[in-house]
């Protein structure tokens, strides 16, 4: 019985560890960053507004665009209950891979900032799985109380 569960744990994060590819078309297009899945484990400001699984108000902002994405950025790279790495960064743009600690289940998190806006936009959506236990709206929720302190300002 021991060497089965053995097995199936072993099996698990193989599953996890091959399941686990970038998704190709990751990024904006025509100002718009990918769709949500129908699964319950992204969430984005660009989804539908009536999209109550997926769909959550972007984050307005004050102070100056590249300001705002490198506290974004500070953020993720140095919140203590994530493993983010930076994945690609450029003015308006920036696209975190987010593992987390106990099984490696990998999310991505991007987040866009158009050029003559004080708006954020981003999609945090896991690789692997059906459900997320709120993980990616929690993390959005973050950025959100981080940026609507004032600390963007400039």
């Amino acid at each position: 019985m021991f060497a089965l569960l053995v097995i199936l744990v072993v099996v698990f994060f193989v599953y996890v560890k091959v399941s686990s590819k970038m998704p190709e078309d990751l990024g904006i297009t025509e100002g718009v960053l990918k769709s949500c899945p129908t699964a319950p484990n992204c969430v984005s400001s660009q989804a539908s507004s009536d999209d109550e699984v997926h769909y959550a108000d972007p984050i307005i902002y004050t102070g100056e665009r590249k300001a705002t994405q490198l506290l974004i950025e500070s953020s993720m790279l140095n919140h203590s209950d994530m493993k983010a790495r930076l994945v690609t960064s450029e003015l308006g743009y920036v696209h975190f891979k987010v593992k987390s600690r106990l099984i490696g289940f990998i999310d991505d998190v991007e987040f866009y900032l158009p050029e003559g806006d004080s708006i954020v936009h981003f999609r945090s959506a896991s690789r692997v799985g059906y459900y997320d236990f709120g993980v990616n709206r929690e993390r959005v929720s973050n950025i959100r109380a981080l940026l609507s302190n004032g600390s963007s300002s400039n």
